[in-house]
């Protein structure tokens, strides 16, 4: 491929986005590539921007959305990365959304989808995230490409891992995480070893009273990724509950670093997490027992080539002309 490539990141202030960002940047630091012209950097993606992009970029080459919303102007090679399934939510799963939230969703969903109308090429990061797509919008079935996200293997390394289990999710009310860390240290207690701890990126008002005061629990605050990175190094396993995920970097991550991760039993957190996962089944108690159960005494070699960056933003980006 020749000329340049335009490759919009706004909306990558937090969470997956953000995560996603920091590896297109490392990739390019890392190689020096002068064809790629990363925009939105710091911006919101709203009405504004969206109009704003479509003005500015060249007509020619490959433009890429990062954040959902596909370049919809002719000219050149529209791709679009949708990487969030409250956008393609069954009737069943948006109901049980705030209804706040629901309505909010609503909305952007509309102009997502008129907009991956138009795009040449769609990115999702799973089978279960090409399924949610192809199931509302079937005429882009044969323009959508599943691709993992690029996950670099954590930079510190550690000789012996703590007692302890991370659970690196980004609090959200639709996410019950009140309720997930419940259930968590209730089978944690069954395990019968006082030493372990959870820790969460969280603080201690994110959570009632009755869950925060619990002695286990570590609070780390709402930390970037870099920051994060001792805490998942000392980390035994990683707990990740929740269920409405187009990916799910916990899994990735714990996958190519070889640790084992505690998560619902799905084919969705199958693929993406493999051997690393200990797999449980929502609302059984037992079930998660025997995961955690399996999470602290198991070895799991690590296994990154999934997720290989380079091989990710190779492809995505085309060769450096």
């Amino acid at each position: 491929m020749t000329g340049i490539v335009t490759a919009d990141i706004a909306g990558a202030q937090m969470g997956g986005a953000a995560r996603y960002a920091a590896e297109l940047r490392s990739y390019l630091a890392r190689t020096g590539r002068q064809d790629v012209d990363v925009i939105g950097a710091g911006r919101h993606v709203n009405p504004a921007w969206l109009l704003r992009r479509e003005m500015v970029t060249p007509k020619s080459g490959r433009r890429i959305a990062l954040n959902n919303v596909s370049f919809i102007s002719p000219g050149g090679q529209r791709w679009a990365m949708l990487r969030n399934a409250l956008h393609f939510l069954a009737d069943g799963e948006a109901a049980r959304l705030d209804p706040a939230l629901r309505t909010s969703i609503r909305r952007e969903a509309a102009v997502v989808r008129l907009a991956a109308r138009r795009a040449d090429v769609l990115i999702v990061p799973c089978t279960a995230m090409a399924e949610r797509v192809t199931g509302v919008l079937p005429a882009v079935r044969s323009r959508t490409v599943v691709r993992p996200h690029p996950v670099s293997a954590g930079p510190i390394r550690v000789r012996a891992r703590e007692a302890a289990i991370l659970c690196p999710v980004l609090f959200a009310p639709y996410k019950q995480m009140d309720e997930r860390l419940t259930e968590l240290l209730d089978a944690v207690d069954g395990y019968g070893d006082p030493a372990v701890r959870v820790r969460v990126t969280a603080d201690r008002g994110d959570l009632p009273p009755a869950v925060a005061s619990s002695p286990r629990l570590e609070f780390l605050g709402r930390i970037d990724q870099r920051d994060l990175d001792p805490a998942w190094a000392r980390s035994r396993a990683i707990y990740f509950p929740t269920g409405m995920e187009s990916f799910g970097y916990p899994l990735a991550e714990a996958r190519a670093n070889g640790q084992p991760v505690i998560a619902r039993d799905t084919a969705q957190n199958r693929e993406i997490a493999g051997s690393a996962l200990c797999g449980f089944d929502p609302g059984d108690p037992d079930s998660l027992r025997q995961a955690v159960t399996s999470a602290l005494t198991i070895e799991v070699a690590p296994d990154p080539l999934p997720f290989d960056p380079d091989a990710h933003f190779g492809w995505l980006l085309g060769l450096a002309g």
